[in-house]
């Protein structure tokens, strides 16, 4: 057994928000027992916020990794109408152990892992939660974030980059002896991914 590359510290929800659409009239499978809905049209948002400590720039190791879902009727085509509306936020305290990644292929890695958990924790609370809901349990879709992954993971290694620019400038060194980007003694900033909000239809 090959020691892992990383581990996960902590899985919680930031927000849960599950809420019957009386709207809806659909079939239910009597033999999975759940709702039988077609995904494909759906329109699905999601938000996502990653950041590491400051101080672990030159080599980023703990991560946290925020992912909001929204599945909602408002935005959806005319027409289309969706049993429940869900908006729920789910976080994960990552550490990355090996060396085997650098740069972005770390943060592909990190965040595809990321991505996979807090996705599959979020299906089972939506299972959870509507199987005593009005029109019984609804299973969302599986779903890739792998190409998601790489294209944020590379945004991720430019803007490192960019951190160890500015980190290495004498400007910075000067300023930080000083005192004079006002921090108290010992304070952690963390380098935060801007907050990304993407609609995506399911084809």
């Amino acid at each position: 057994m090959k020691a892992p590359l990383l581990s996960v510290d902590k899985v919680f929800f930031v927000k849960t928000s599950v809420e019957s659409n009386i709207e809806y009239v659909g079939e239910f499978s009597q033999q999975l027992k759940q709702l039988a809905f077609q995904f494909k049209g759906s329109r699905f948002a999601r938000r996502v916020e990653f950041t590491y400590p400051e101080h672990e720039t030159p080599d980023p190791r703990t991560f946290s990794f925020t992912f909001n879902l929204k599945l909602v009727s408002e935005g959806q085509k005319e027409g289309f109408v969706l049993p429940y509306d869900i908006d729920i936020c789910a976080m994960a305290l990552i550490r990355y152990h090996s060396d085997v990644h650098e740069g972005a292929k770390r943060f592909t890695a990190v965040r595809h892992a990321a991505y996979s958990i807090l996705y599959g924790s979020i299906r089972e609370m939506v299972c959870n939660l509507t199987a005593r809901g009005l029109h019984g349990m609804w299973s969302l879709p599986a779903a890739d974030f792998l190409l998601a992954a790489k294209e944020e993971g590379e945004t991720d290694e430019q803007k490192r980059q960019k951190s160890l620019k500015l980190l290495q400038s004498p400007e910075t060194a000067d300023a930080s002896v000083d005192g004079g980007l006002g921090e108290k003694e010992g304070a952690i900033k963390k380098r935060v991914s801007k907050k990304k909000i993407k609609s995506e239809k399911l084809e």
